[in-house]
């Protein structure tokens, strides 16, 4: 299997999961109405499985230095600012629309990359993360307006997530040798064993009684899983290309909120919408798998 192939499919893999783990996070949301407590939930049953996976995949090399630490810090900050805001903003906002808005976070990766590590895109590239960003727009026309309160934290989510998917390119680069796979593993190892052990021993003073971490597990595994696919992608194609492919959520998020929307009438997750708007989302998808397609000619 080519470093390509590998990168892409851990990116859709991620993209995949990521969509799921946005549905069981609304249900969480829908019982208990914290987003506080999902964030530790979430974190900590990530921060298990990251520590249980340490002895078989994590590499020392290069782990304990200052880039490291730095890089581990800007990742882990990010990630829980991004939870928090990600979860408070479904209160607000339906999660397939979340889901296609947070293509926009690829501009932000992007911005980052050229400050800090100095990359450059080729025009191509360029009008595919646009397209991407486009593609989540149209998504979202006519299905109403964004409360301000929501968006707010969308804001956060966005650049939240942005830091630490920089963050996650910084540490799976900076991780020695070994094969992509087993570097990937061991940066989510590296990320998420720290995070989710000081999540996990919030849980008691926080009064996260076992009903409610139990009721949290289906969105902490999806996201485990997207995860270690995102890890993967990330650290062979970079940041600003894992955004690009992350983006197909809007698509998942599309097929599955048409799922919802058919079998349930008073679902909390989505409502039923017109032949029109669903013909706009299918446009808006069909233009996202173009701009991921382009985007990843110019990677070839």
């Amino acid at each position: 299997m080519s470093v390509f192939f590998l990168g892409v499919s851990g990116g859709l893999l991620a993209a995949l999961m990521q969509s799921c783990a946005y549905l069981c996070g609304r249900r969480y949301l829908a019982r208990y109405n914290n987003s506080t407590e999902l964030t530790f939930c979430s974190l900590a049953i990530t921060g298990i499985a990251a520590l249980m996976m340490a002895p078989f995949v994590l590499q020392t090399e290069n782990l304990f230095s200052w880039r490291m630490l730095l890089f581990i810090l800007m990742t882990d900050a990010g990630l829980v600012a991004g939870h928090w805001g990600f979860f408070s903003a479904q209160k607000y906002i339906e999660s397939s629309r979340i889901a296609s808005l947070m293509g926009l976070k690829v501009l932000i990766v992007v911005l980052l990359a050229i400050v800090l590590l100095h990359e450059k895109f080729t025009l191509l590239q360029y009008t595919a993360m646009l397209g991407t960003v486009a593609a989540g727009v149209l998504i979202n026309y006519s299905q109403g307006k964004l409360q301000w309160q929501g968006m707010g934290y969308l804001a956060v989510t966005l650049v939240g997530y942005a830091f630490s998917d920089l963050g996650i390119q910084l540490v799976v680069g900076e991780i020695g040798s070994g094969g992509p796979i087993t570097k990937g593993l061991s940066g989510f190892v590296t990320n998420y064993g720290p995070v989710g052990l000081a999540a996990l021993l919030c849980l008691k003073p926080l009064k996260i009684d076992r009903k409610k971490f139990a009721a949290a597990l289906p969105q902490g595994i999806c996201w485990i899983m997207s995860m270690l696919g995102l890890y993967v992608s990330f650290g062979l194609l970079g940041a600003a290309f894992g955004n690009v492919l992350q983006a197909s959520r809007g698509i998942i998020s599309l097929i599955l909120g048409i799922i919802i929307s058919y079998f349930a009438v008073n679902n909390p997750d989505e409502e039923k919408q017109s032949a029109v708007v669903w013909l706009r989302k299918a446009a808006a998808a069909l233009l996202m798998f173009g701009a991921i397609t382009l985007y990843a000619m110019t990677k070839r």
